[in-house]
């Protein structure tokens, strides 16, 4: 991990709502963590995994965290 930098993992609708974006901002030099899921489900399982890893805090701006 950089010195410094605090990553956060962020869940996002897709553009045209085809789906969940999940993303490590600032991305990781090498390491292709973002990813795309159909079900917000598998998005949030993802994210969770990689906070569980790598102890980032989630970020979810699809409004469905407390549904």
């Amino acid at each position: 991990m950089l010195a410094g930098c605090e990553r956060i993992i962020e869940i996002a609708n897709e553009p045209f709502g085809a789906g969940f974006d999940v993303r490590v901002i600032p991305a990781m030099p090498g390491e292709p963590l973002d990813a795309e899921f159909q079900d917000y489900r598998k998005a949030r399982h993802w994210a969770a995994g990689l906070r569980n890893n790598h102890g980032w805090r989630i970020r979810d701006r699809t409004g469905l965290a407390d549904a």
